[in-house]
């Protein structure tokens, strides 16, 4: 009991809340943060709970408890019930110079089975006829000469419209669209014509490769909880919102939340950038239509990409500009080179007017659903009723809630130290969860690594050589 009043002790709080920059609930939260990430509060530290804390820094309980709920999304504390908010030991691994120790290079060398990679199954592509595409580009000689395309090759942009209006109802015209090496570059073009925002709010706060570059051009970044807990996003901002996949495991925004969304954007003057990474992967509902396309084009900026559909290696994606940043973007677009490779746009260009891109979607959904089913399968079989299987909409993922009394970074250090990657997900009022990529891994090894996987959690040591038990 007295080592416990030690910890809960040294986590109690005195952040400077004078930063007129930041709302109440990101001041509190980024406090824990630094505390945590600089090894101020020890993995184990006990931190004061949201009544005490809030009573402490007279704030409302509501702030505290969105400040809570960010550093748990984040993986930086864990709710144990009955009991109060934990460090983990998730962020423990690094040293101070943001560098791996060597124990955990080895930790990492030693993975046989990856459940946790961003890989996509070397079935998935058709290698030899990409080559194809790239080898015919290749001849054009002359038009390889010369740079590409600020904007992107405008033959490629016309494929686009085309593909983009059947698949995903969006609606534009080549002049809108602006391709690029990946959802970052594109990004670093769009926030400095959209500045005068000054707030932009993340439905995936924890999508820190995004929401950094906002910060970086100035704009307050908040959480889209913390905007409605003090009465809806704010007139004038920016919405970043990933409609077919609202969480890590892949749920889907529903229709009637999308036109909600629409409706205050409309009101509000707020721009919604829709970043649809993943929406061609949703197995267990029919395809919703983008956001974009709802809005008629208006007050919204699509971002795309094909990394996924293609090859993560193949850095190609693109953002769809509404009418409104059309004539910032003639103006300043001519000073920005193009980053993607212009040998890849014509490729890809013949790739979809040739109907290959949509033959291949086919191959990859058929081939990942038949993967997920699979997996889903081997994990009933071997986990029986110690799990509890959570599909999600995007067809790669597949969640399991481990009934272990273990915290979710935890069972995936012990996971870890057995060969098999996973990641953590800690959800409110949920068991903890692993989410697993059905990707990157063989199905034919499902069996031999989800048997390690069992092992490592409920065959080890009584604490697993960690004090993380719930």
């Amino acid at each position: 009991m007295q080592r416990e009043e030690e910890k809960e002790r040294d986590a109690r709080v005195e952040p400077d809340l004078s930063d007129p920059g930041l709302n109440l609930y990101m001041r509190v939260y980024r406090y824990y943060k630094e505390l945590i990430i600089t090894g101020k509060l020890a993995p184990g530290a006990r931190i004061a709970s949201i009544r005490r804390c809030a009573k402490q820094l007279q704030l409302s309980r509501t702030t505290v408890e969105t400040a809570y709920m960010l550093l748990a999304a984040e993986g930086y504390i864990v709710s144990r019930p009955q009991s109060g908010y934990y460090v983990t030991e998730f962020f423990s691994d690094k040293d101070r110079g943001g560098r791996e120790p060597e124990a955990a290079k080895e930790d990492s060398a030693r993975i046989r089975y990856d459940f946790a990679s961003s890989r996509v199954d070397r079935d998935s592509f058709q290698f030899d006829l990409w080559r194809r595409y790239i080898k015919s580009a290749l001849r054009q000689d002359e038009r390889l000469l010369s740079y590409g395309e600020p904007q992107g090759e405008r033959e490629l942009r016309e494929a686009l419209c085309s593909y983009l209006e059947r698949r995903r109802n969006v609606v534009c015209r080549p002049e809108q669209i602006v391709v690029g090496a990946g959802i970052q570059s594109l990004l670093h073009i769009l926030c400095p014509m959209i500045r005068e925002r000054e707030r932009a709010a993340f439905y995936n706060f924890g999508f820190q490769q995004g929401r950094r570059i906002f910060e970086d051009f100035g704009f307050a970044a908040e959480d889209v909880r913390g905007a409605r807990a003090r009465g809806g996003l704010a007139k004038g901002s920016v919405c970043y919102v990933t409609p077919s996949q609202m969480t890590v495991w892949g749920e889907v925004m529903p229709m009637a939340e999308r036109i909600a969304l629409i409706r205050e954007a409309f009101e509000k003057d707020i721009l919604l950038v829709e970043d649809d990474y993943n929406s061609e992967f949703c197995y267990y509902s029919r395809q919703t239509p983008s956001l974009q396309g709802l809005a008629g084009g208006r007050n919204v900026v699509y971002l795309g990409t094909f990394s996924r559909l293609l090859l993560p290696s193949i850095r190609m994606s693109f953002m769809v500009l509404p009418a409104g940043l059309l004539p910032l973007y003639e103006e300043r677009g001519r000073y920005y080179n193009q980053t993607a490779s212009k040998t890849e746009q014509i490729a890809l260009c013949q790739f979809i007017r040739d109907g290959r891109l949509e033959n291949q979607l086919r191959k990859a959904r058929k081939l990942y659903a038949a993967k997920a089913k699979r997996l889903r399968e081997a994990i009933g079989a071997i986990f029986g009723d110690q799990a509890r299987i959570c599909p999600g909409e995007a067809g790669f993922l597949v969640l399991v809630e481990i009934k272990s009394g273990r915290s979710a970074s935890g069972l995936a250090r012990a996971a870890a130290a057995a060969g098999v990657a996973v990641r953590p997900v800690e959800r409110e009022g949920a068991l903890p969860g692993l989410l697993l990529s059905c990707a990157s891994v063989s199905a034919d090894c499902y069996e031999e690594a989800l048997t390690a996987l069992y092992e490592a959690v409920f065959c080890g040591s009584p604490d697993g050589g960690f004090s993380d038990t719930l």
